[in-house]
Formats: structure tokens, C-alpha cells, sequence
């Protein structure tokens, strides 16, 4: 599938800021299933930037803005191609050859280089009946356990815009038994990593799946999902309750959602408001 991304996001301001400075995780990445055909971020008002690629792998603009300005706009347009996971592997519960089990998987080798992604923090960590209920799935394929510990935070977990906010907890989250994408993933994140599987959080763009048709433009989404590590990443959307299809384009991951925030910076003045919205059309 072929999609033209335009996410627009920033911040307006209670009164004029003197000086912003600023990091956008943005840019889609490329990647075995996804190629980025042409992308191009623009900054109003104009500002002095860089680009590089930080620890994780994902692409970052890092800008400054010296002159008084009541808005701030980020623009990213991307055109990118995507190709899903053509192996059902989830409904037909399938584990590759190439998958390793849990010996392997505790091994000092594997454990070391994947510490950061084994590691929770105050915004990963499950809540005890979540542990409890994750240890019960894990005494099977290392994949297979990853997919059911997913489907346990589906269950319980209702998409719910508003309820919780950009620093809610995975505690916190699961006691109110709603919340959004971020949420979601990062209820899996702690509940993944605590019965020994490496997880990352991953952020980017969902195609709506129905109602559209080629070269209409419509209201997309930022989204995230998570993916954990059995021998190779393996991709599932715990809001969704799917695996990963050419429906979802990506940007970047972290440990989690701190890691890869698509517009995060500091200024001078006062209060601030931000805003933000994708519009995305299949390109047929």
C-alpha cells in the first residue's frame, strides 16, 4: 500500500514565546516492510536545525527558534509504501523454526544486550494481578506467550480518548481499566518484559481500514504498538488486538513512549496549547 502522510503538530501560545528548542521524531523510517519514497519536514516560523538518527534508530529534527512567535508549526509529508505480515501466525498460533525458546532466551548474551528493553520503569511497570496473569501464559513458545500477554491487556483495557493522561501509569491504566494507544502498549511493555521477553515501544501511523478508497484523503492517527524479541522482533497492536499490516506505517521505537514522542522541546513565555493532526491518503 502506498500512503501520503501529513502530520501536522505544535503548539500556540498563551502570549508571544521569546525562544523555543525543540526535538520531532516525525520522519517515517525505512525498513524490510516499509519504503519511504520521499519525506520532507518543514518548521514555521523558520528555524535553525539538524538532523541525525539518535540511539534507538530513529530519525530526529532537533530546531531552534530566536524570534518572538505566538505559533509553532511542524509539518512532516512522507510518501512511504508498506507490506503487512503475510504469515498468520497469530490465529494459526504458528512458531518459526528460527524463534528461540526461553533457555535461550536467558542467556547472559541475550539478557546484556537487551537490558533496555527488560527493564521497567515507573511508567512500565505491571500491576501485580497483570504479573500474575502473564506468568500464566508464559509456560509456553516465547512467541505464543508475547501474542497471549497481549491479548490479556486487550481484554481488560477499553479505548477510551481522555481518560488518562500523557504521564499515566501502567498501574494507573490498568486500575481504570480504559485508556489510548500509549496506554495500551505500555501496559504490555511491563507485563512482557516481566516474564522474560525483551519489548519495545513503537510509534507511528494507522491507515483507517474501512470506509476509505485510493486517492481520498482522511483523518489518520498517530498510533503505537509493541514488539518484543524472540530470536527477531515480533510486531502486535494490543488496541487493535492484530498483528502488524500494511495499514501501519512506522517511525520509530524506545523503551517507551518517552523514547520516541513526536514533538517534545522548551521555550521561554507562558501557558501552551498544543495541537495536532495527520491526514492520510492511499495513493492508487
Amino acid at each position: 500500500m502506498r500512503l501520503n502522510i501529513v502530520h501536522k503538530t505544535g503548539f500556540r501560545y498563551a502570549s508571544p514565546v521569546r525562544a523555543s528548542y525543540n526535538e520531532a521524531r516525525m520522519t517515517p523510517s525505512a525498513t524490510s516492510t516499509q519504503t519511504v519514497w520521499s519525506s520532507r519536514l518543514s518548521i514555521e516560523p523558520a528555524a535553525w536545525s539538524i538532523n541525525y538518527t539518535d540511539y534507538w534508530g530513529t530519525a530526529v529534527t532537533t530546531f531552534e527558534v530566536h524570534e518572538r512567535h505566538s505559533r509553532l508549526t511542524v509539518r512532516s509529508q512522507a510518501v512511504v509504501e508498506t507490506r503487512g505480515d503475510g504469515l498468520a501466525w497469530d490465529t494459526d498460533r504458528r512458531v518459526p523454526a528460527s524463534d528461540l525458546g526461553w533457555a535461550a532466551l536467558q542467556d547472559r548474551g541475550v539478557t546484556d544486550s537487551m537490558s533496555e528493553f527488560l527493564t521497567v520503569n515507573e511508567r512500565t511497570t505491571a500491576p501485580d494481578e497483570l504479573l500474575e496473569l502473564a506468568q500464566g501464559v508464559s509456560n509456553q513458545a516465547p512467541r505464543l506467550a508475547g501474542l497471549d500477554v497481549c491479548r490479556l491487556v486487550a481484554d481488560r483495557l477499553r479505548y477510551r480518548r481522555g481518560s488518562t493522561e500523557v504521564t499515566s501509569t501502567a498501574r494507573e491504566v490498568w486500575a481504570g481499566g480504559s485508556g489510548v494507544c500509549q496506554d495500551y502498549s505500555h501496559v504490555a511493555l511491563g507485563a512482557l518484559r516481566s516474564i522474560g521477553l525483551p519489548a519495545r515501544y513503537v510509534s507511528g501511523y494507522l491507515f483507517p481500514s474501512e470506509g476509505t478508497t485510493p486517492n481520498a484523503t482522511v483523518e489518520g492517527e498517530s498510533h503505537s504498538w509493541v514488539e518484543w524479541w524472540c530470536g527477531s522482533w515480533v510486531g502486535y497492536d494490543p488496541t487493535q488486538r492484530q498483528r502488524l499490516s500494511e495499514h501501519y506505517v512506522r517511525v520509530g521505537h524506545g523503551r517507551d513512549y518517552g523514547d520516541v514522542a513526536p514533538l517534545r522541546g522548551t521555550y521561554s513565555g507562558g501557558a501552551s496549547d498544543m495541537f495536532v493532526t495527520v491526514e492520510m491518503t492511499q495513493l492508487g
